[in-house]
């Protein structure tokens, strides 16, 4: 099978891209086929055969009229314009619409003329609403469920009108064309109001440039970064965005790194430094050598993890789906009995069929279904401002549910960067010692082996040896020029059965044996992480216990924990230890996260409710692996997120709610007005007015998400 994700816009509404999905599905060659409207989005995933885009088109149009464009996720597409040839069209029509309610009001206003007005409006509501029908009579010539907003107005539309000539009132003529005018309008208002909310969205976490200065000869040539390959030169200057991830390899530069990380901390760009896509110069001018393709490159990776955390929904935007599928229906029958029972039980029967026609009119469930993902959308993108990847929206609900948040200490609650502070050898000299140290931790991923690498490097180029083994939480062993030499914990040498020394210093310890024989080791210190403390406290406020769990030995994690005010610990864990101590934790029914580097803490990260990943800015296993991405070390960014996931379920809970009583308070203020005998209080247009309102504000309050301050 084959996948394929697409931005596709000019939907008029959610019910219309539900409907170009379903008929989608029915296309022998797709499998499965999804739209969010929210989100401008389509997957699709072929059975053998992939579609053309034009076909996907095609098939399409079928069922929807409106003109759609279509393009390969990733690819940008124009910015919505308001003033294009569709607007105008419009205008022209509310113009003509206008006209005739003008002259029914002055030049025909006597009775006299009722069958000209009927032509009139009969006129303007044609020339108002003929793509509405043209939307329904085609859904139900191919066998589409039509119960939609376009069937609803229809219904109301016509509905009105025939009252009128039944009746013979010409004001109600007035009543059926203002409600189309007014729903006409408003699809306008809320298409500005919903585009322009996803552009800005978009816009605050899409890093991408236009360009880049790219090198040929003796000449620069501006060209798109898509084209740029591994080993292209690129120069970026003051001002500009850096377009691929590359090492400087000539001039220097000040580099503002905050639209990745979410910090202003500029950084020194000099020659053999590693540079980011997306950074910013603030000084200087970098010659870049590329190390990635474009499409591997920082941005945009982190742009295709934000626009693919739709694929995961929320809560809420699972309870949308469902609202929305009922809804409509249920306020189509409730209608549809009002008007009958209200008919046969008093004599006023047509007052009785406006109240249903009025309750028809407020039925669409747009007010929701665009604003709840929209909420959840912007609520991502402010993660991505402040340099957190989401990658669903269901980890925004889980967040606000966290029960306990377990962490690693070494470069999480600590720096990482461990120096030797000091070195105590056993029967052969220091600088021996060092040597053999450097030898069996020169192939080491972890950053203590790092660490003392980085320390003693003078003492040999990178060195070949044979039967290289790390074990995460033991240690690491290798065979060199005959001899077989190994460093690591206790547990390791234990393993071996090698007595070594006991020593009572703080700090993380490393032993080392050659050829079974203790020869001493060396004491590493690392400082505690500057937010450290902020992240415990903060998160123990709102409830959230916080566990350490780290391989280090009992006294330096009580020493840790005393500083930081965690209550809670468990040392001298192997990889697999934390795998079983989260599992008993989620067994009991908490909700559990996980916070580590994203390498060695992968099985825990995984199988945690949410995984965060530390310093994914340079790591692709930290991407790989977690549900969230920190993009710095700072450990604050983890209540940042829970924050934020705080902050959009806040808003998308007030969106729902508020539509919900605005909705049904529209729907039982009519029926009151109608009962007491005053049903001109609120006339359809005003209902369908307040509908459209509603859209237009809820979808604005999740958009203000995006702006929002992570505040303690």
């Amino acid at each position: 099978m084959i996948k394929r994700s697409y931005t596709i816009k000019g939907f008029d509404c959610a019910h219309c891209a539900a409907k170009s999905e379903a008929h989608l599905n029915k296309h022998p060659d797709i499998e499965k086929a999804t739209i969010d409207f929210a989100m401008d989005r389509l997957d699709v995933v072929y059975r053998e055969k992939e579609l053309a885009i034009d076909d996907i088109k095609a098939c399409i149009a079928e069922v929807e009229s409106d003109p759609l464009t279509i393009v390969p996720l990733g690819q940008k597409t124009n910015k919505y314009r308001i003033f294009d040839k569709n607007f105008f069209i419009l205008l022209g029509r509310i113009i003509y619409v206008l006209v005739v309610v003008l002259l029914s009001f002055t030049a025909f206003k006597d009775p006299s003329f009722f069958w000209l007005n009927f032509g009139l409006y009969l006129s303007a509501i044609l020339v108002i609403t003929y793509d509405i029908f043209y939307k329904v009579i085609l859904r139900i010539v191919h066998l589409e469920n039509p119960l939609d907003e376009y069937l609803l107005i229809v219904i109301a539309t016509v509905g009105a009108f025939t009252i009128a000539v039944i009746e013979k009132e010409t004001h109600e003529f007035m009543e059926a064309v203002m409600v189309s005018t007014l729903f006409q309008i408003g699809q306008v208002i809320e298409g500005i109001a919903t585009n322009k909310s996803k552009e800005a969205v978009i816009e605050a976490v899409d890093l991408r440039v236009e360009y880049a200065n790219k090198i040929e000869g003796e000449n620069i040539e501006r060209v798109a970064p898509e084209q740029l390959e591994v080993g292209d030169l690129v120069v970026v200057s003051t001002g500009e965005i850096v377009p691929i991830d590359g090492v400087v390899t000539e001039g220097n530069a000040l580099v503002d790194i905050s639209s990745l990380t979410g910090e202003y901390v500029p950084i020194s760009a000099v020659k053999d430094k590693v540079v980011y896509s997306g950074c910013l110069i603030k000084e200087g001018s970098i010659t870049v050598k590329a190390t990635e393709e474009y499409s591997n490159s920082t941005v945009s990776r982190i742009m295709n993890l934000i626009t693919e955390s739709r694929d995961k929904k929320s809560k809420a935007d699972k309870f949308v789906t469902k609202f929305a599928k009922w809804y409509t229906p249920t306020i189509f029958v409730i209608s549809l009995l009002v008007g009958l029972i209200g008919s046969l039980v008093t004599s006023n029967w047509n007052e009785w069929m406006l109240l249903a026609l009025k309750m028809l009119v407020v039925a669409c469930p747009c007010a929701i279904v665009i604003s709840i993902p929209l909420a959840y959308f912007s609520g991502i993108g402010l993660a991505g401002k402040n340099g957190i990847v989401i990658k669903g929206s269901n980890y925004l609900d889980e967040l606000v549910s966290l029960d306990k948040v377990l962490t690693d200490k070494t470069g999480t609650l600590t720096e990482g960067d461990f120096k030797i502070r000091q070195t105590v050898p056993y029967n052969v000299s220091k600088e021996e010692l060092l040597n053999y140290l450097f030898i069996v931790e020169s192939y080491s991923n972890h950053p203590v082996g790092k660490a003392i690498c980085l320390s003693i490097e003078n003492y040999h180029e990178h060195l070949k040896v044979d039967n290289f083994i790390e074990r995460p939480g033991y240690g690491v062993e290798c065979d060199y020029k005959g001899d077989h030499i190994i460093a690591g914990s206790k547990k390791l040498f234990a393993e071996h059965n090698i007595v070594i020394e006991s020593p009572v210093e703080d700090g993380v310890i490393t032993y080392c044996a050659v050829n079974g024989k203790y020869i001493g080791y060396v004491v590493l210190s690392d400082e505690i992480k500057r937010d450290a403390y902020d992240m415990v406290n903060l998160l123990e406020k709102n409830k959230i216990d916080v566990v350490l769990l780290t391989g280090d030995k009992k006294e330096n994690a009580e020493i840790l924990c005393k500083k930081l005010g965690i209550s809670s610990f468990y040392s001298e864990l192997l990889p697999e230890d934390k795998v079983t101590y989260l599992d008993k934790e989620q067994s009991s029914g908490d909700k559990i996260a996980y916070v580590g580097d994203g390498i060695n803490d992968a099985p825990t990260i995984k199988r945690a409710d949410v995984g965060f990943a530390m310093g994914g800015i340079g790591s692709d296993s930290a991407v790989e692996n977690a549900d969230i991405v920190l993009m710095t070390d700072n450990p604050r960014k983890i209540y940042d997120a829970f924050k934020i996931a705080k902050m959009t379920r806040n808003v998308a809970v007030f969106n729902i709610v508020f539509a919900l009583v605005i909705k049904i308070g529209i729907e039982v203020a009519a029926f009151l007005t109608s009962i007491l005998g005053r049903p001109e209080i609120i006339p359809m247009w005003a209902a369908v007015l307040a509908d459209t309102g509603l859209t237009v504000l809820l979808v604005i309050n999740s958009l203000l998400l995006l702006y929002r301050k992570v505040k303690k």
